[in-house]
């Protein structure tokens, strides 16, 4: 896996969860330049946070010079992300073949917003 986790400052440039009713909510950015087959798993631990409630893509790059890739959260038949303290992003190439993404791809950045406990 090649992915770089980066928080995203609020107004006041704040990067830490901040809570939101009674659980904290966090953005960052993950630039994934070098895809793992069958998708990139990211820990909470990553986002400063202990366990997940919600993630949900909030942005996307698009490719340079190609159709790009479409990300997701990936869920299990019951609706849960890989366990309560990780989640998987999975991306399908845009070049008219819709296909799962190679490994080694670079998917780009791909922008989350989380909630969950510290």
């Amino acid at each position: 896996m090649t992915a770089t986790v980066t928080l995203v400052g609020d107004h006041k440039g704040i990067t830490r969860p901040k809570a939101v009713g009674d659980e904290y909510v966090v953005d960052a950015n993950i630039n994934i330049t070098s895809y793992t087959a069958n998708g990139e798993v990211i820990t909470a631990t990553e986002l400063g946070l202990s366990t997940l409630h919600a993630v949900c893509i909030t942005g996307q790059e698009k490719g340079v010079g190609n159709a790009g890739f479409l990300a997701s959260i990936e869920l299990d038949t019951a609706g849960a992300y890989a366990s309560s303290s990780s989640f998987q992003i999975v991306a399908t190439d845009f070049d008219g073949t819709n296909a799962a993404a190679s490994a080694t791809d670079d998917i780009g950045v791909v922008k989350v917003r989380a909630w969950g406990n510290v």
